[in-house]
């Protein structure tokens, strides 16, 4: 018995399964590798939508952003810089620093601006059109629309590109008020010029891709409107307008301005208007207080009709009433304006007398009436060239016939408000504005208030002083209104207080000290 127990063999029984503790250890480690990488992966791709592959991903699972518009009034908190004040900022720069702004820049503006704290930096100031191109969806960040590239008045060193998102329908339109030499005008009350993407370029000048956060509509020759693009096609990058096309576009604006110098024989700056030409300026359409849509188009601008103005003569009414253009549709005649020298000779106004009493004798009163000849036109005397003592004079601005080439067109349209309905901002008075033009930006909305009498009146402008001092210690206001709105008359005095200010659009200080505000009428009348 002892001897079967001890003669047991375990070689002869069957044999066991190994554990293979080591090979699950190493499939174990892999997978939590996986599990890591796809973790870093995610927080790559959610932090970095600027990454084409990423973009791609977020598209799929739906997780990006929809673009969307901003009102003026709730817009990102940003700074608004000039061309200056741009070049100074980033040219700088060093090609990291600048890759790093960039991706900043642009993931903002992808995520709404929802997940900084920065500044978005706003652009201001005036900028000459020297080319425009489509935008197309396989070439371009931006699938439709048009981009304007613009180089500064004030400092050539800048150039901005300026994307036009819209619908493919309205390219008529954007490239008829889109045209070379035309400029356009950013204004810190009015305009969300916000800076995407900086370039260097080879010739050591700085361009800045500039989107419009508020997508509103725009007019010029014509007016179109925009619209936040519902797809980016990432692949193509920033800028839009490439090396080469920026050097078509610098010779395109040095033959264009071989044949419109920039100033006339005299010296003096052409107006931005001569020739035919126009500013292109934003148009709101929304009553004040309605939300705007948060995407998509906006509701089409109404066309304005006309006020007919004895002695003057209203040449896109008469046109209007002429059949071939009374049977056009308004979206018709709106994208196919009539040319100003067409309707000249399609209406031409009577030529309007103008009575002139004769000198008053002792008592002050007319000794005889002029009686105008019906067809007769009598030209009035010319104004004095010089004092009595011999010293030149020189007026300021001729608010009737010049355009300030600090105001915009005439004939603009924007946001106007009941009394007392106007979005919240600082009010300042007259004596208040000095230290703002030291200081040379505005820098925030405000408004300005206070006791004034008029000193000069054209259409749609007025020159304002202090109504409480002589004109030598005032600032000098200039005041744009609004299409339909009447100017107050020469020697006028009234009052705006809190509840209907003026707001300020810029501030500057001349060379013989003198302050200058520009203020738009908001308050409807």
């Amino acid at each position: 018995m002892a001897d079967d127990f001890y003669g047991y063999d375990e070689e002869a029984d069957e044999p066991k399964g190994r554990d293979n503790l080591f090979l699950w250890t190493v499939f174990i480690l892999l997978l939590v590798g996986v599990a890591f990488a796809c973790w870093l992966g995610s927080f790559y791709v959610f932090a970095h939508p600027e990454n084409p592959r990423a973009y791609a991903i977020l598209k799929k699972v739906h997780k990006i952003d929809v673009l969307r518009r901003f009102e003026v009034t709730a817009a990102p908190p940003g700074e608004f810089l000039n061309a200056q004040r741009l070049f100074e900022r980033y040219s700088k720069f060093t090609p990291l620093e600048l890759a790093n702004e960039n991706g900043s820049l642009i993931r903002n503006y992808m995520n709404n601006y929802r997940e900084t704290k920065k500044l978005v930096p706003y652009v201001t100031g005036r900028y000459l059109i020297m080319d425009c191109s489509d935008l197309n969806a396989k070439t371009t960040m931006f699938p439709s629309g048009v981009v304007a590239l613009a180089q500064a008045a004030e400092f050539p060193q800048v150039l901005i590109e300026y994307v036009y998102p819209a619908s493919p329908k309205m390219l008529p339109a954007m490239h008829a008020s889109l045209q070379t030499g035309l400029p356009i005008k950013l204004e810190r009350t009015n305009d969300l010029a916000a800076v995407i993407h900086i370039e260097k370029t080879s010739a050591g000048r700085l361009q800045f891709t500039i989107v419009p956060l508020d997508y509103g509509n725009r007019a010029g020759v014509t007016a179109f409107s925009l619209e936040p693009p519902a797809d980016l096609n990432m692949v193509p990058g920033l800028p839009v307008v490439k090396a080469a096309a920026v050097e078509d576009g610098l010779k395109k604006y040095a033959e264009y301005r071989l044949k419109h110098p920039a100033v006339t024989a005299e010296g003096e700056p052409i107006p931005a208007t001569a020739a035919g030409g126009q500013e292109i300026v934003r148009v709101d359409i929304t009553e004040p207080g309605r939300p705007l849509p948060e995407t998509g188009a906006m509701p089409a601008p109404n066309v304005a009709t006309p006020v007919p103005i004895p002695g003057r003569a209203t040449p896109y009414l008469a046109a209007a009433r002429t059949p071939a253009t009374a049977a056009t549709p308004r979206s018709a005649a709106l994208a196919n304006p009539t040319p100003p020298q067409q309707v000249a000779k399609l209406y031409t106004p009577p030529p309007v007398p103008v009575a002139t009493p004769l000198p008053a004798d002792g008592t002050g009163n007319p000794t005889a009436r002029f009686t105008p000849i019906p067809g007769a036109i009598v030209r009035s005397t010319p104004l004095p060239s010089t004092s009595p003592d011999g010293v030149p004079l020189k007026k300021f601005f001729d608010v009737t016939s010049k355009g300030d080439p600090n105001m915009p067109n005439a004939g603009a349209t924007w946001k106007t408000y009941a009394p007392g309905l106007a979005p919240p901002a600082r009010a300042v008075s007259l004596d208040e504005v000095g230290p703002i033009a030291d200081r040379g930006d505005v820098g925030e909305r405000l408004y300005l208030r206070g006791e004034f009498r008029v000193t000069a009146s054209g259409p749609n402008r007025a020159v304002l002083r202090d109504a409480t001092k002589p004109d030598d210690q005032s600032p000098r206001v200039v005041v744009e209104y609004p299409a339909g709105a009447v100017p107050p008359q020469e020697r006028d005095r009234f009052v705006r207080d809190n509840s209907r200010p003026y707001l300020i659009n810029d501030v500057r200080r001349g060379a013989d000290g003198v302050v200058t505000i520009y203020v738009k009428e908001i308050i409807s009348q």
